[in-house]
């Protein structure tokens, strides 16, 4: 891809993200997979102590701190250790995972169809069996890519084994969103047309976790800002995280032309992934234009045009009228009350400034009463001048009522 190209891709890419949104779709997702974290870890826990007792358990929540922040790794590990022997969280726990985990799904599902341009009204089983798919896939791959995340740099050790894991995490990372991007957009896609957003995003991901980790490291301890401050910084992980899977489902859907944008725009618009358009002399013609389309398209815009004219007379009528009804307004009232702070300030340090004991106490009562019956007499004008001017504003209504 020559670097004009590029440039056209990365311009369409932000183009389309803001024209879906992707920031808001993402906070949706943040939140549910805030919320379904705390009951899978759990579940995990509970399962790894039953399986392999406190060292499996051990491992999962290592494994865990390989894609959380430090503040994320003390909330999470805090809260899970102080729940996982209860029994009743961990049944409570299984009931908010299914809910929770399948509204992420569920929500990434309905987000990708709208970057696509894809009709959002699967039956929520086909949304249901999506969502149990990819679950138990992205669940195996992100088992492998915690283990080589976390044993990668055991193994090697040094800044090589931390080099060697961050490569291995964004390679298995790119393996965990294979089947996302394979199977929410709801149509079908090779896995040629996967793999960009797929990379994109495990490279996102790993610059994302090596960054919060610097970033805390940088200012402090978690327990410097206290459980709500570490909750604070986990759920914008996530909410990054989110705009991030975002993000490469925009590029993959503008690589493969299947946004909604390439299906409305003019053709010199679209991103062109084939190095262009041939001439006459390449042996490829230019596509019939669809008539009745268009025609549907430019009655859509006449619509649109008359839905946001105004009507020349109807502005002038209403503009005449406010103009007449700030033009009979007393502008005093607006800087009135200032005036009288003003009055009662002077005068209450002047009292203090010139008087002092008793005298300077009894003067700024003086003061306080005059000042409050300055403010009253300054509404009673105020009120008197509204009152006054009501014929007014009542002629006006009728005449743009006319």
């Amino acid at each position: 891809m020559s670097r004009p190209d590029a440039v056209r891709v990365v311009r369409a890419v932000v183009a389309s993200a803001r024209r879906h949104e992707i920031t808001f779709l993402a906070a949706g997702v943040a939140y549910y997979a805030f919320v379904s974290l705390v009951p899978l870890l759990v579940l995990a826990l509970a399962i790894g102590s039953a399986l392999g007792g406190d060292a499996l358990a051990d491992y999962a929540l290592d494994a865990v701190g390989t894609f959380l922040t430090p503040a994320g790794q003390h909330v999470v590990t805090e809260t899970v250790r102080s729940a996982v022997d209860r029994r009743g969280a961990t049944l409570a726990g299984l009931a908010l995972l299914a809910w929770s985990g399948l509204r992420v799904f569920r929500g990434l599902d309905a987000a990708f169809s709208r970057i696509y341009g894809r009709p959002a009204d699967e039956p929520l089983t086909q949304q249901l069996v999506d969502g149990a798919l990819v679950l138990c896939a992205v669940g195996v791959a992100a088992a492998l890519a915690a283990a080589v995340g976390v044993l990668l740099p055991r193994v090697i050790g040094g800044f090589v084994g931390e080099l060697v894991g961050t490569v291995g995490l964004a390679a298995a990372l790119t393996v965990v969103f294979l089947p996302v991007y394979h199977v929410f957009p709801d149509t079908e896609l090779p896995f040629a047309d996967v793999w960009p957003g797929a990379l994109a995003a495990a490279i996102g991901w790993t610059l994302l976790a090596d960054g919060f980790r610097l970033y805390v490291a940088t200012v402090g301890s978690p327990d410097l800002y206290g459980v709500l401050g570490a909750a604070v910084l986990l759920i914008t992980w996530l909410y990054v995280s989110g705009t991030v899977i975002m993000g490469g489902a925009v590029l993959n859907a503008v690589l493969a032309g299947r946004t909604d944008d390439t299906a409305t725009e003019p053709d010199e618009r679209r991103v062109e992934t084939d190095g262009g358009r041939a001439g006459a002399d390449g042996g490829r013609t230019e596509p019939t234009p669809d008539v009745t389309a268009l025609q549907h398209r430019v009655e859509s815009l006449e619509r649109e045009l008359d839905e946001k004219t105004v009507d020349r007379d109807a502005f002038e009528d209403d503009l005449k009228g406010y103009v007449r009804s700030r033009v009979r307004r007393n502008h005093a009232r607006g800087w009135g009350p200032y005036l009288v702070m003003l009055y009662g300030t002077v005068m209450t340090l002047g009292a203090f400034y010139w008087l002092d004991g008793p005298w300077a106490i009894l003067a700024m009562l003086v003061v306080g009463f005059s000042t409050f019956g300055l403010y009253v007499f300054m509404t009673i004008v105020g009120v008197s001048l509204n009152a006054l001017g009501v014929p007014g504003r009542v002629a006006g209504w009728l005449r743009s009522k006319r």
